[in-house]
């Protein structure tokens, strides 16, 4: 590739404008050396700095997608690593980037691009939907982060399965094994036992067995079911469960967690999420066992929740997840895009003691009763 020559740069400098008056200021003369472009640069640093930015921000690489093919080379990866799809009626059917590409196109280009997708979040439900969830599992052979509701868990073992004999049809040697990179899997939804045996022994083309492989596990939602398939798999190393679904009351001194979660011999982190809104809009968390008493501090009573849950057991960690104003798609998002991961929140809230940093110290006006 040739070297680039990057675009003039024009320093006007800008006029100072007093805000009480309207005098038009003179023109300022630019120095005929200012107008002069950068020299050519070699495409050993310019590749590099596009990789850089691309990597740095997802509106960096879908701009620089869009300026040459050489470039959309070096931004797509980025651009397709962590995508969100969603099939219900509030959304927009289909897959996306977050490039703004016409509904018609986007799922043709979407899916040519499904290898580099490595964190994948989808909403796809309904029993209409089964054949596309089946296609999009397909096409991301290479995710290593999954996060979907529970019902799309029995759509992927057909498509472990027809992607395995679609690879001894073909007699395709020396390939990245399907889903054998998955290690992060998030629950949308709340589960049960049924969901999940549809997996059980599923083995992968390298001899692997799918839930073997899964070291990090979250549920969103236990409201409904308090189920936890935490016994099903045996090399699981960490664990999140929201507190407040499991109906919770450490100052009862009552720990409530799905059967066997202590027990599980290979976990190292447990962590408790408790979602901010409900914390600080839903009194009855904290009063409703303790009618005519004064209402503890939010900020005050989560540190003591955090302390008294390490005192259970070492292993376990009391996060505020997701915050305030934060739905958890979009946390779930921005983790995948290089933020702090949930289990990196937890561990640096214990090493710097900052349990409940944000929270008030009382709660706000209006809250429900």
């Amino acid at each position: 590739m040739p070297s680039v020559c990057l675009r003039t740069l024009r320093l006007l400098p800008s006029p100072k404008h007093s805000p009480k008056s309207t005098r038009k200021s003179s023109p300022v003369e630019v120095p005929p050396s200012v107008m002069k472009p950068f020299p050519d640069l070699p495409s050993e640093l310019v590749i590099p700095i596009l990789d850089i930015a691309a990597c740095s921000s997802h509106d960096a690489a879908r701009s620089i997608s869009l300026v040459s093919s050489w470039a959309r080379k070096i931004a797509l990866p980025h651009l397709f690593n962590t995508l969100v799809y969603r099939s219900k009626p509030a959304y927009s059917a289909g897959m996306s980037s977050g490039a703004r590409d016409s509904p018609h196109t986007r799922k043709s280009q979407t899916y040519s691009w499904g290898p580099l997708v490595h964190n994948l979040w989808t909403e796809s439900t309904g029993i209409m939907n089964a054949p596309n969830e089946g296609e999009i599992f397909r096409a991301c052979p290479n995710v290593e982060n999954l996060a979907l509701v529970s019902a799309s868990l029995r759509s992927l073992a057909p498509a472990v399965q027809a992607h395995t004999a679609a690879r001894r049809q073909e007699m395709i040697a020396g390939h990245d094994p399907f889903l054998a990179c998955l290690r992060f899997m998030t629950l949308i939804t709340h589960t049960s036992r049924y969901d999940w045996h549809f997996l059980v022994g599923l083995q992968l083309e390298n001899g692997s067995q799918l839930l073997h492989n899964i070291t990090h596990l979250r549920l969103l939602d236990m409201t409904i079911s308090s189920f936890s398939p935490h016994n099903l798999l045996p090399n699981l190393t960490h664990l999140a469960l929201p507190y407040l679904d499991l109906g919770n009351d450490f100052r009862q001194e009552s720990l409530r967690l799905p059967p066997g979660v202590l027990q599980h011999r290979s976990l190292r982190m447990i962590v408790l999420t408790v979602a901010e809104e409900k914390w600080l809009t839903n009194p009855w968390y904290q009063i409703a066992r303790y009618p005519g008493k004064d209402v503890t501090s939010p900020k005050a009573t989560f540190r003591t929740l955090a302390q008294w849950a390490r005192k259970k057991d070492d292993r376990l960690h009391v996060v505020l997840s997701p915050r305030l104003g934060v739905d958890a798609c979009k946390d779930w998002v921005d983790a995948a895009r290089g933020k702090l991961s949930l289990w990196e929140v937890a561990a640096q809230a214990r090493a710097e003691d900052s349990h409940g940093a944000g929270l008030p110290e009382t709660y706000p006006k209006g809250m429900r009763r």
